[in-house]
């Protein structure tokens, strides 16, 4: 409350708040924090109980989640050019359903323990929801901002990106129900779905495509 308040007092903040004045800045950035908070927060998760639940090696629990990587490298500029044709709403709201679906796949995760058919499903949807997020949803911040302040509406997102994750982490033990077990690996499946769906209502609702300027010329 005290950096606001700063900023909104000092000649030259470090964060302009006029920034979020552009419709698509601030509805993209309230959308980012609901997402990426879902993101560190299933990222956290998955990653521990693989090792500590399922008893798989750190290896292979990284491994787990190497389909998201390949899905974005692979689709991920071909989403870029259909939210550049189409706009970025529908993808910031259905990519994020989609990685919601992802989510609540994992609840097939129980003993005995199978990755290809527990988790390997969940994973794959939610690589499909991340590629058809990401490229949109820095699109609409970006774009809504003059291009001259790109650098500074760029670091203000990534850092609101960070602190969700770091709230989330924070708040895990009472996500979880303090113990990372079963039961709270569900818990904390649940409410990523949760977070997710929020994000994409957010979008839904608050971003805006950019129509096409008309053309004087009839």
């Amino acid at each position: 409350a005290g950096f606001l308040v700063r900023q909104a007092a000092a000649e030259d903040p470090m964060m302009p708040l006029d920034l979020f004045r552009a419709r698509n800045f601030w509805a993209g950035n309230l959308a980012t924090a609901f997402v990426y908070a879902a993101l560190s927060l299933n990222g956290f998760v998955v990653g521990v109980y693989l090792q500590q639940g399922a008893g798989l090696s750190a290896t292979l629990a990284g491994l787990a989640t190497l389909p998201i990587t390949i899905l974005m490298i692979l689709f991920s500029s071909r989403v870029g050019d259909l939210a550049g044709r189409f706009g970025p709403r529908l993808f910031m709201t259905v990519g994020p359903i989609v990685m919601a679906a992802g989510a609540l796949l994992l609840l097939s995760v129980g003993e005995p323990f199978d990755y290809w058919t527990q988790v390997l499903p969940g994973v794959i949807a939610f690589g499909l929801g991340l590629t058809l997020t990401v490229s949109p949803l820095t699109s609409a911040i970006l774009g809504a901002i003059d291009t001259s302040r790109s650098g500074i509406a760029s670091a203000v997102n990534n850092a609101i990106s960070r602190v969700a994750g770091l709230i989330v982490i924070a708040m895990l033990a009472t996500i979880v129900g303090g113990a990372l077990d079963l039961d709270g690996f569900h818990r904390a499946a649940v409410v990523t779905a949760a977070l997710l769906a929020v994000g994409g209502a957010v979008s839904f609702a608050g971003i805006r495509n950019r129509l096409p300027a008309r053309s004087d010329v009839g």
